[in-house]
């Protein structure tokens, strides 16, 4: 079986039809969804994995484009994803339609990590709640909480509008929608504080990509839900409750009338989209007997430097005009070196307690996990792996868990590096790239790590080493002296002003004070 990536814009009324492609179970994979993104203004491609000529996974991507940026957008990941052949397509097309940047969603998605991306500049793990109602069973998953509610809003003659297409519809859901929100924003919660975008809304009902559920209490809309459709399956695209709709329980009954609707029509999968973990929107929704299943999406850039760096400035310009200028004025900053010969002397330096050496390899880096606290210290490893090519790190662990890392460059891995601070010839290597986890700080790990790379320096033969460190960085100065290394030169790094794409390296190699 030939497996290979594939693309095709999608034009015309019925493009998914037309191209055999029948996968119902999603919302986000549809005629009527892509219908409803070209209204938009969007340009629409299906993209994903074949095996002789047949679809084996594939979802739609949406081209957006702004003034200095085109981004495409996955708003619906398919399985594929957790492959290297389905990145590798989806950057090749990237940079064929001049893409800036990639934001990979995982809306109804199926449950599988992402690997690391190139450019990659967020991650995060989000949390959806996928309630099965093909069996029948969803009222008896009820919480007693939303059982009280259902019961209070039939007792006060609540009705339901399965509503069609019309302003008004739009602008209650809207309204609702902003109620929500606010009530959110006063628990101190996460809440969104944009307006309402009712042109979305309304190409998902035009379309027939959505569908408009509302409660009605005394001529007066107090509840709605917007889902996205597929046959099988449906999706909370958005919802609101007035304070009104809250006191006489107008949303768990919507919802639960919502389902009966469903399964009615032969559809299996009810998901209520998603809700931060611990909220009470992630309570709320877990109380329908809803499984919980968590994650990931990302963001990344994968335009040019230079217009990254302008949108930068940009940016600044409207936001913190004294950076920007200071920007415009242009940049320095000052680096020391340290050096050692390897057949000089070293003090000794203590194995920390608990604390192991070890090298780490590409699979080793691949495979890190992302810590809560410094959510960027696995890309910046990625990041030099590669940049690099190959690992030239070596970790230090606590018990099972890596507490700091540091690379041991030769002098062709650091040629690679921008601005090339340290020019090193052949015998010479560089410690670079050390870092300590925040919650293993104070325990002596750099020190213990320059020791170790300085005795696998000698091993292979090395005859110098040296590091570089920021002038104002005393805690890592201390480290280094600490392992025995001597000040030997300075180096001043110069950006000069309204050319950030240029830099000047000025290199003084004498002892300093």
């Amino acid at each position: 079986m030939s497996e290979q990536f594939f693309s095709q814009r999608l034009t015309g009324r019925s493009p998914l039809a037309d191209l055999g492609f029948t996968q119902f179970e999603n919302p986000f994979c549809t005629d009527p969804y892509v219908m409803a993104m070209q209204q938009l203004g969007y340009e629409c491609w299906v993209i994903g994995i074949r095996a002789n000529g047949v679809f084996q996974d594939a979802t739609i991507a949406v081209i957006r484009h702004g003034r200095m940026s085109a981004t495409l957008e996955i708003a619906s990941l398919p399985a594929a994803a957790r492959r290297t052949m389905f990145w590798d397509g989806v950057y090749a097309l990237s940079k064929r339609l001049k893409v800036t940047d990639l934001i990979a969603g995982s809306f109804a998605s199926p449950r599988f990590e992402i690997p690391p991306l190139r450019g990659e500049i967020s991650r995060k793990n989000r949390n959806e709640y996928v309630l099965a109602i093909d069996n029948g069973d969803f009222a008896a998953r009820l919480s007693s909480n939303h059982k009280r509610n259902i019961k209070k809003a039939r007792a006060v003659g609540v009705t339901i509008r399965h509503s069609s297409l019309h302003p008004e519809s739009l602008a209650d859901h809207a309204r609702l929608i902003g109620h929500s929100m606010d009530r959110r924003a006063a628990r101190g919660e996460s809440a969104s504080t944009s307006a309402v975008d009712t042109n979305t809304h309304r190409a998902y009902l035009e379309s027939g990509a959505g569908e408009l559920f509302q409660v009605d209490y005394n001529g007066r809309v107090v509840s709605s839900v917007l889902l996205l459709r597929s046959p099988r399956t449906a999706y909370y695209q958005s919802a609101g409750t007035s304070p009104e709709g809250m006191d006489i329980g107008a949303s768990p009954f919507l919802i639960h009338s919502i389902c009966v609707e469903l399964n009615r029509e032969g559809v299996r999968t009810f998901n209520l989209g998603g809700a931060p973990k611990g909220s009470s929107l992630a309570r709320f929704k877990a109380g329908f007997g809803a499984a919980e299943v968590t994650l990931c999406a990302c963001a990344c850039y994968v335009g040019p430097v230079w217009l990254k760096k302008l949108r930068s400035a940009l940016r600044l310009a409207r936001t913190d005009r004294a950076r920007f200028w200071k920007l415009l004025s242009g940049n320095s900053y000052r680096m020391l070196v340290y050096a050692l010969p390897t057949n000089a002397p070293m003090p000794t330096i203590p194995t920390p307690v608990g604390a192991r050496f070890q090298p780490l390899s590409e699979g080793d880096l691949m495979t890190l996990t992302i810590d809560v606290d410094e959510p960027q210290f696995r890309q910046r490893q990625l990041d030099r792996l590669r940049r690099f090519g190959t690992s030239h790190a070596y970790g230090v662990y606590i018990g099972d868990k890596l507490a700091h890392v540091s690379w041991l460059l030769p002098p062709e891995a650091v040629a690679l590096e921008h601005p090339m601070i340290l020019p090193l010839d052949d015998g010479e290597a560089e410690i670079t790239g050390c870092e300590t986890l925040a919650k293993f700080r104070g325990r002596g790990l750099y020190a213990f790590a320059i020791q170790q790379l300085f005795q696998i320096a000698q091993n292979l033969g090395i005859r110098r080493i040296c590091m570089k460190t920021l002038k104002d960085n005393t805690s890592s100065q201390s480290g280094i002296l600490k392992a025995g290394l001597h000040l030997t030169g300075v180096v001043i790094v110069v950006t000069p002003p309204a050319i950030p794409c240029k830099t000047f390296v000025l290199r003084r190699f004498r002892t300093v004070s």
